[in-house]
């Protein structure tokens, strides 16, 4: 009688899960950025462009269809509704989208659940909690170190119980579960084991099919639910079936070339491709090397796509440069100067609107969302601009820096600070071009005296630069100008920084050693302190043994109204994972040999 009840409240749980998919928030407004001298903030605009919700929130999201939305306030996630009041105060570490009237939580290294209400369902936290599908999720926690999986309903109950090695989301009412070494089994909902593969490897389960490997280091086949071997091992890398197709490479470096097969094990599209990517709706993104590739291998290099079916039919020519998903059969994309929508037979919908530069678009009710060049904003289906950020960022009366885009090529982009309201023009010139050189990128392999960058030039990398206000107060302005560089094959890219301090006066550019008396060793004090820090405080236990040499020529650094900061970049002397290792220095323990001034304020 237990169950049956369970069962019976559970299809009316979803008969109104399916009734609130159809239902829709009784006000559309949307998360909107305004540029600060204290930072990029977000409130929430209605179709008109006017904002409902004041910016005041450091990351902002979508309403749900029950009028809620997650918001991040000095590092932490909340909830608010339509009114901007908070449902969930922002006090947890991050919240997922709500999936199934449902998000997940974390917070001090657990997580939970919180339901449409913002109420905290689950009783008990876990190590891992994943989303909901099917009215179960995945839960995980360790004991002794290793790691056990079960699932959770809705409710929060531990409906299978942790046991498994690993385990994977419900589709179609039934999950892929790791039993133990060379056993796994596919279960229902109520954890019934409804059949057992004795492999090495089974996962990818899709379309009622699985990746199979037999050892360690063999191939990859399929099987089918009943555990027949449908595909032979013989793929070095195997996606899992969507729509009747998979994405598979017989190439032991991994790196391509890629092709596309049905269940028959047949290629519909033969294993020619840099790069393929499923676009859902029966579609594909298939990739072409362009350019010069890195090394010897052809495919590694950019790609270039092509739209396909998942019959094997070429839909278009390879000219798009990005492709994004299908969603009621239409999608994004982009080439090397422009993005917009496409159909399924990928045409340019040219009813839609086209924008200049690179990035996302998407429908949303009655109007466009576009993420370009890293501005989110929003446009009319015509194609009117009704929300776009300011670009000129107000930091007095007098002051203010514009972002100026500089993008000379689909994989290179750079916002350049220009300073405005400087009283002498030509100091102002001289400290705006100085601006331009210090955020302008040369790739580090290339020739350092000449380096233009075309429209039509294919890159072995990417590079974003952009800035941000770190201070201002009377006419000293710092300003943070990083860059993320990413060469074409790497593991990852490099992130650099650099803090021009600036005096808006005089147009002068300060270096650490201005900061200082002439007759003082500034640079012993300050070697002396950052040694005692590293040897004694234990947030820089990463700093490499021997890795602080000393205060170098240049050195990076910038202050606040109480405090000077060192900081030094990846690799410099801790690991990429340590980031930007800064030491935070406060004036009182260096003020007896500060040049007072530079910087007024300190007493």
């Amino acid at each position: 009688m237990a169950s049956s009840n369970g069962d019976r409240l559970e299809k009316l749980s979803r008969e109104k899960r399916i009734k609130a998919k159809k239902r829709k928030c009784s006000k559309q407004l949307y998360p909107a950025l305004k540029n600060t001298k204290n930072g990029a903030i977000y409130g929430y605009i209605n179709n008109k462009g006017e904002f409902v919700i004041q910016p005041k929130f450091d990351g902002a999201y979508d309403f749900n269809d029950n009028c809620l939305a997650i918001i991040n306030e000095n590092n932490k996630d909340g909830i608010i509704d339509l009114k901007g009041e908070y449902k969930v105060y922002p006090i947890y570490d991050s919240i997922s989208p709500f999936k199934e009237d449902r998000a997940i939580f974390s917070r001090d290294g657990s997580m939970g659940v919180i339901g449409q209400e913002g109420n905290v369902i689950t009783k008990k936290r876990y190590g891992i909690v994943g989303d909901f599908n099917d009215d179960r999720a995945v839960v995980g926690d360790s004991k002794s170190g290793d790691y056990k999986y079960g699932y959770i309903d809705r409710n929060g109950k531990e409906v299978i119980h942790l046991k498994y090695e690993n385990a994977n989301d419900f589709i179609d009412d039934i999950a892929l579960v790791k039993i133990k070494d060379k056993e796994y089994g596919l279960i229902d909902k109520e954890g019934k084991i409804l059949n057992i593969y004795k492999y090495y490897l089974v996962s990818q389960y899709g379309d009622g099919v699985m990746m199979f490997a037999e050892q360690s280091e063999g191939s990859y086949g399929y099987i089918d639910r009943d555990g027949n071997v449908i595909i032979k091992p013989m793929f070095t890398s195997a996606s899992e079936f969507v729509d009747g197709v998979a994405i598979v490479s017989t190439e032991q470096n991994y790196n391509g070339p890629y092709g596309v097969i049905n269940k028959k094990g047949e290629y519909i599209f033969t294993p020619i491709f840099s790069e393929i990517r499923y676009l859902g709706e029966d579609r594909l993104a298939l990739g072409m090397p362009i350019g010069k590739p890195l090394g010897d291998d052809k495919f590694i290099a950019p790609s270039i796509f092509a739209i396909g079916d998942t019959s094997g039919n070429l839909l278009t020519q390879f000219k798009y440069y990005a492709v994004g998903n299908y969603k009621k059969g239409v999608a994004y994309a982009s080439n090397n100067n422009s993005t917009f929508f496409i159909d399924k037979k990928g045409k340019v919908i040219n009813s839609l609107p086209k924008v200049k530069g690179s990035g996302e678009l998407e429908i949303k009710d009655d109007i466009i969302y576009a993420d370009i060049d890293y501005s989110p904003y929003y446009l009319t289906r015509s194609g009117k601009i009704i929300y776009k950020p300011n670009d000129e960022i107000i930091l007095d009366n007098i002051y203010s820096v514009i972002k100026e885009r500089y993008k000379p090529n689909f994989n290179f982009l750079i916002y350049i600070p220009q300073v405005k309201g400087i009283k002498n023009r030509r100091v102002e010139k001289k400290v705006n071009n100085k601006l331009k050189t210090l955020s302008y990128f040369k790739p580090f392999a290339e020739d350092q005296i000449s380096h233009n960058i075309n429209e039509n030039d294919v890159l072995d990398y990417s590079y974003y630069g952009t800035f941000e206000v770190t201070f201002f107060k009377k006419d000293i302005l710092i300003l943070s100008l990083t860059g993320y560089y990413y060469p074409l094959g790497a593991a990852h890219g490099l992130s650099s920084k650099i803090t021009p301090v600036i005096n808006l006066d005089s147009g002068e550019f300060y270096s650490l050693e201005d900061l200082f008396k002439v007759e003082v060793d500034w640079k012993s004090r300050l070697n002396s302190i950052i040694e005692k820090m590293i040897n004694e405080d234990p947030q820089y236990a990463y700093v490499y043994k021997d890795g602080f040499k000393g205060i170098n020529e240049g050195q990076n650094f910038y202050f606040d109204e109480d405090n000077l900061y060192i900081y030094f970049q990846p690799y410099d002397i801790g690991p990429y994972a340590a980031g930007f290792i800064t030491f935070k220095i406060p004036f009182s323990l260096i003020q007896d040999i500060m040049e007072k001034g530079n910087i007024d304020w300190i007493k």
